[in-house]
């Protein structure tokens, strides 16, 4: 049997709600790690000096490190802009009403990823992180995604592709959430699974690998499936799609919770 997507209760409605879901949840969390970023770093900056940014992440400053110093705070405080100004470029209505600003909050998102996605790879491969090579790869890919979307996004948005634009830029805004993903999701599995699959010494295992996967590869695959999905005729698909899309919204919201309570209200809080 075919739906019309104009009509009621289709699976293609259910595919539009669990997006606006999925979104919702997502903006909720980035609301939460915007204000821990400028609670925790940014008052912890401005009252110590950064210095202080160690009890947040003992390999946040190092003395005698200019470079690597500078490198971290490009990488955090550019991050407040970021996430909320990229998450405004997604809003149907915002871009309608505001093209002009559209325009040139998406520059901005565009310049500010490249630089938070350099900043991290300078930092990753020269102060180290934790995790193994693996993980440590699936990072930096995250942060090629972003720099190589970002170059599509602005070449087909000079070419008047919007369609194409819009692939390249989505592709750019779940790249540029990957360490966000990452936050919610590992957390998500500590509620639901405790340490599981994660060594806590060495924060390795295949949990933590299924979960570095799921923050910057799956989501760029499942971002073509709802593409697929949005217009196939096959509505079990859609279905489905719509079911995953709630599935991680939920995932989002438990890690979140998680996060929060265990990470950072703490740390804003000590």
């Amino acid at each position: 049997m075919m739906f019309n997507k104009n009509s009621k209760l289709t699976p293609f409605k259910a595919l539009e709600y669990s997006k606006k879901l999925w979104f919702i949840s997502l903006l909720m969390a980035q609301t939460c790690f915007v204000i821990y970023l400028i609670l925790g770093y940014g008052m912890t900056g401005l009252t110590t000096g950064l210095s202080g940014w160690n009890r947040l992440n003992n390999t946040a400053y190092v003395a005698n490190d200019a470079t690597g110093n500078l490198m971290y705070a490009v990488h955090v405080l550019f991050a407040v802009v970021m996430i909320l100004g990229g998450s405004l470029q997604l809003i149907e209505k915002l871009r309608a009403k505001y093209r002009t600003f559209h325009r040139y909050n998406g520059r901005v998102f565009v310049v500010l990823a490249c630089c938070i996605s350099f900043a991290g790879m300078y930092l990753m491969i020269v102060r180290g992180t934790v995790g193994n090579t693996l993980m440590h790869a699936l990072t930096m890919f995250g942060g090629f995604v972003v720099i190589v979307s970002s170059i599509f996004a602005v070449k087909t948005a000079r070419a008047r592709d919007f369609n194409a634009h819009k692939t390249w830029a989505i592709r750019l805004y779940l790249a540029a959430n990957g360490v966000l993903f990452f936050r919610l999701m590992i957390f998500a599995w500590f509620l639901v699974f405790g340490t599981l699959g994660v060594d806590t010494a060495t924060f390795t295992g295949p949990a933590v690998i299924a979960v570095s996967l799921c923050s910057y590869l799956v989501p760029l695959l499942i971002a073509e499936l709802v593409r697929y999905a949005e217009q196939t005729p096959h509505t079990s698909i859609t279905l489905a799609t719509a079911s995953l899309m709630a599935l991680i919204s939920v995932v989002f919201l438990i890690g979140l919770f998680g996060v929060t309570l265990a990470n950072w209200y703490p740390a804003i809080t000590a």
